[in-house]
């Protein structure tokens, strides 16, 4: 199962956008399923709202994965970890990433910034 992170999520569903086209090439090349986690789905609809766009149809087409409890323990365990190496992440990236690891699952992001999760077990499909 591949997830969908937020800003990855935008550029695809960006209709002009030439990299939101070829993310979403990748992604049917991968012959995964694919989904998105509550946080992500917050991220995208509060996006869209500010910005008074409506949200695509496609996003509600999407299998959407909550954050239930060995989410938020995964979460903390990896908020424990990066800060004896004084790394800040986003809780909110943290929170994804352990739905992600929790479900077995691969992250497709464009942030750099994530791949210090690979140490503890996040898959990364970088588009």
């Amino acid at each position: 199962m591949i997830f969908i992170h937020a800003d990855t999520l935008l550029q695809i569903l960006e209709k002009k956008s030439n990299k939101g086209q070829e993310i979403l090439e990748k992604l049917e090349k991968s012959k995964d399923d694919f989904a998105i986690t509550s946080i992500t789905l917050y991220d995208v609809q509060s996006f869209l709202f500010k910005r008074a766009i409506d949200i695509p149809h496609p996003v509600d087409l999407l299998q959407v994965y909550g954050f239930a409890k060995e989410d938020a323990k995964k979460a903390i365990e990896l908020e424990c970890a990066l800060k004896k190496k004084s790394i800040e992440i986003y809780s909110s990236d943290l929170q994804v990433s352990s739905i992600v690891m929790n479900k077995g699952g691969t992250l497709c992001t464009m942030d750099n910034h994530l791949k210090i999760l690979e140490e503890w077990g996040l898959k990364l499909f970088f588009v």
